[in-house]
């Protein structure tokens, strides 16, 4: 056998074993996540200058969520007025992938975190340079 060939073919085996191995690490990081976030969720607070926080999200096959928020905000976090609390609701958007779940809170913080279960979302609240955990549970 020649020494050209057994060249050839080492370097046949480590490409095929290289494309093996790249094919097995897994999905990609924005992929669609395994569950779905759709329904009413609901977390107490306080996270980011919310409590009392209703999410209603609804996630597209493609992994993409909106939806819709209700909360009670605090001033100086929150939009709302220096002598006390107030009702604030808006828009959602953001994304299930395999790596995170996360979504805008349209004017009030930002999501990240993870579904832990098909009943609880578990992650972080941001808002202003405040950030909080916070779990959601699903009605």
């Amino acid at each position: 056998m020649s020494s050209r060939y057994r060249i050839s073919r080492s370097l046949a085996i480590a490409a095929l074993i290289g494309a093996i191995a790249a094919a097995s690490c897994g999905p990609e990081l924005s992929a669609p996540g395994s569950g779905d976030v759709s329904g009413t969720w609901y977390a107490a607070g306080p996270a980011a200058g919310l409590t009392n926080v209703t999410i209603v999200l609804t996630q597209s096959s493609d992994g993409t969520i909106s939806g819709t928020y209700t909360a009670t905000g605090t001033p100086n976090l929150q939009f709302c007025p220096a002598t006390g609390p107030c009702a604030i609701s808006g828009t959602i958007s953001g994304g299930n992938t395999v790596f995170q779940v996360f979504f805008e809170l349209k004017d009030a913080g930002q999501f990240t975190g993870q579904l832990i279960t098909g009943t609880d979302l578990k992650g972080a609240m941001n808002r202003i340079g405040s950030t909080d955990p916070i779990t959601f549970t699903k009605s």
